[in-house]
Parts: structure tokens; sequence; C-alpha cells
């Protein structure tokens, strides 16, 4: 039995390595040029950030493990015990959304990890995660976004920060008070917080080890190719072909011709470069502040799903399973839309 497995792992490592081999070969044989060129840009745009996504993703799957195996989840969560315990959520949901404010990947790989252990329903993963990608994302990624944004488009910036902050707190909130309907109340006060005899210590630290591997050699199986073959169709301009279209087709007949190009730098270019569009118009006067705030919403919207696609699917995939992995990020962005849809609408007829 556990030579079949052996060898059910080795050949899913060959497989692993082959379409890798083969994905990057096809890349190579499409693009040509010099060899030194080639190996350069393989470093410098896959093998670089593909080992850095690794090694966020096995630290945050390594202390997931070391979380709940030790049973501190109880210890975590209980800052945001009653919150959580009104949306009839767990102690290990708790512990999920409390190190959702440091690393996605670290909350993820904690909630899988506590949905694989028998700990949490699927529902209630699921729901833990859609809560997460509310309140908890949106105040990690802050400090980068509100640097960048409040010096070029100040007061507009201002008011576009306020709306994907109620639109963050709406989904939250939304999600939590979704849960307290489908999920049983739960009873007793919580477990006791595990203390780990000192003999027991080493056993335990094996235990942790041989779960992270187990666990880290399958992410790697499903994030590796799938990151590759982003980064070929990414060289060879899909995604670029994707934000052409997309940016052609984007209609804002009731903004002026200014914002449509607020919106096209939005979804063609990047975040930045949007924003940059949105404050030159805004200081030479050719928007109004309510104009600006709206162009940023629509590009934001539009631009969503592809960034979503480029960005998030590998370490979703790889930390989940292709099916569930792609199922939640597909649900959390799609709900993402319409909670910035909600909060845009009343801000355009009555701002």
């Amino acid at each position: 039995m556990a030579r079949a497995k052996n060898l059910g792992s080795l050949g899913g490592w060959l497989l692993l390595v082959g379409l890798s081999l083969t994905l990057i070969a096809v890349w190579v044989g499409f693009r040509g040029g010099a060899p030194h060129l080639m190996l350069r840009k393989l470093y410098d745009h896959l093998a670089s950030p593909l080992l850095r996504l690794l090694l966020y993703m096995g630290v945050g799957l390594l202390v997931g493990q070391a979380i709940e195996s030790l049973g501190w989840a109880t210890k975590l969560g209980g800052w945001v015990r009653p919150l959580l315990r009104w949306g009839h959520l767990k102690e290990e949901s708790g512990a999920g959304f409390t190190a959702a404010f440091f690393s996605s990947i670290l909350a993820n790989t904690m909630l899988l990890t506590f949905y694989q252990e028998g700990k949490i329903s699927r529902k209630e993963m699921t729901l833990t995660y859609l809560v997460n990608s509310g309140l908890p994302v949106y105040l990690l990624h802050l400090p980068t976004t509100f640097f960048i944004i409040l010096p070029l488009t100040r007061q507009a910036g201002l008011i576009y920060l306020g709306l994907t902050l109620a639109a963050a707190v709406l989904r939250s909130g939304a999600f939590l008070a979704y849960s307290r309907w489908r999920l049983p109340v739960i009873s007793g006060t919580g477990a006791p917080l595990t203390v780990v005899p000192p003999a027991a210590t080493e056993s335990l630290a094996r235990e942790i080890w041989q779960k992270f591997n187990r666990r880290f050699s399958r992410v790697i199986l499903y994030t590796l190719p799938i990151y590759i073959f982003i980064f070929v169709v990414n060289d060879w301009g899909l995604f670029k072909w994707l934000r052409e279209a997309t940016a052609a087709h984007v209609a804002v007949n009731f903004l002026p011709v200014e914002a449509a190009s607020v919106v096209i730098f939005s979804v063609a270019t990047e975040f930045t470069s949007g924003m940059a569009a949105a404050g030159a118009f805004l200081q030479a006067g050719a928007m109004t502040v309510k104009e600006t705030v709206l162009a940023l919403v629509l590009g934001n919207i539009v631009a969503t799903p592809i960034r979503a696609l480029r960005h998030q699917l590998p370490s979703h995939v790889g930390i989940f399973s292709p099916k569930l992995g792609t199922e939640l990020l597909l649900l959390s962005q799609g709900l993402r839309l319409i909670s910035l849809i909600l909060v845009a609408l009343p801000y355009g007829i009555w701002g």
C-alpha cells in the first residue's frame, strides 16, 4: 500500500516536471531570440516571482499547520469571538479571520487545514473565506493603496476609498449575517487552549512537518503548472488582448470622454496608471470630483476579473484545489463587483 502510494506520488511529480518543461519549451520555441535574453526573462518574470509565491505559500501553510496542531486557534480567534459566534462561526474560523488581516495566503491555508481536519464544515470554510474577502483583505492592502491614491486624486481619492470601504464592510457583514442564518448554533464556550507537554514536543514537531510536507507537495503540484501556463499565455499577449478588448467595449456615456480614458488606463495597464490619469484630469479641471470617483469605481469593476485571473488564480488553485479554488475566486470576485455597484449607485444618483 505504501509502495503504491509512493509510486503514485512519484508519478505526479514526473507528470509535473514533464508538463512544466513542455510549457517552457513551447514558450522558447514560440519566442525565439538570444538564449541569454530568454534565460534572463525566465528568471525575472517566471522563476523569481514563482519562488517568492511558493515561499509565501509554504510559510503560510507551515504556520497554519502549527497553529492547528498546537491548538492555538482558540487563542488566536478569541478577540473576535463575540462577533463570529453571533454568525455561528467556530473558534477555528475566528483564527482564520484574524490571520486574514496579515496574510490572505495564511488565512486560506488555515481554513483548508481546519476543514481537512474536520474541525469546520465545507460550508463554514466557504463562508469564512467570503467574510475574510471583505474587510480584512481591504485593510490588509489599505496602507499601500492609500499612499498611492491620496497624493494623486486627493478628495476624489478619499471618497473612492470610502466607497470601497463601504463595499468591503457590506460584504463581510452580509456574509456574516448569512452564516448566522445557514449555520447551526454553536454549543458550549469553545475548546480550551491546548498546552503541549514538553515530552510531546518532538513528536508534535514531526507531525507538523509530515503534514506540511504532504500538503505543500500537493500545493506545488497544482501551483507550478498553472503559474507557468499563465506566464506563457501572458507573454503571448492573451491578457493584453483581453484588456484591450474589454477597454474597447467599455461604454461610459453618462460620464465625459476623459472618464473613459481613466477607465481604459485602469483596464489596459495597471491600477496606478488609472489613478494618475484621474489625478491629471481632475487637476486640469476636465473632470469633477464626482465624475472622477465614478470613473475610478468603474475602472475597478471592469479590471478586477482580469487581475484576479492573472494574480490570484495560481495561489487559490494551489492552496485549495483546481475546482474549489476557482469556484471560491469567482464567487468572491463576483460578489465584490456586486457590492461595488451597490455602493456606487447611490453616490452616482445622490452624491
